[in-house]
């Protein structure tokens, strides 16, 4: 009991490092962060359409079918290509069309056919 105090000490020393520590990891982002962290939680990839598959127009990216304007697709092979991936695995977001933009840089890659 003579030591209670120290010890009272001790501990309100490591309660305080360990919250500053969390808290520094904790921060609230913003919008473009909080995108980022949602392309990295996703479903797995689809597997690429075969030709009829593909709809009346048949527009593809890479392998992948996509509709409308590739938009999608093309952000996801511009995410690829400035975050260096090389393994379509590493490939992750929550939109089917922007993983398999990056599905294609990372294939192109691991191929050697990327410019």
């Amino acid at each position: 009991m003579k030591h209670w105090p120290t010890l009272a000490l001790i501990i309100a020393g490591l309660s305080f490092v360990l919250y500053s520590q969390l808290a520094r990891h904790l921060q609230p982002i913003g919008p473009a962060a909080a995108a980022a962290v949602n392309e990295r939680q996703s479903p797995p990839p689809r597997k690429p359409a075969s030709p009829a598959e593909t709809g009346p127009a048949g527009k593809t990216f890479g392998e992948y079918p996509c509709p409308g304007d590739c938009s999608e697709d093309k952000a996801g092979y511009q995410w690829a290509q400035r975050n260096s991936i090389r393994d379509p695995d590493d490939c992750t977001g929550t939109r089917a069309a922007f993983i398999e933009g990056c599905r294609v840089y990372a294939e192109q890659q691991a191929a050697g056919t990327a410019d």
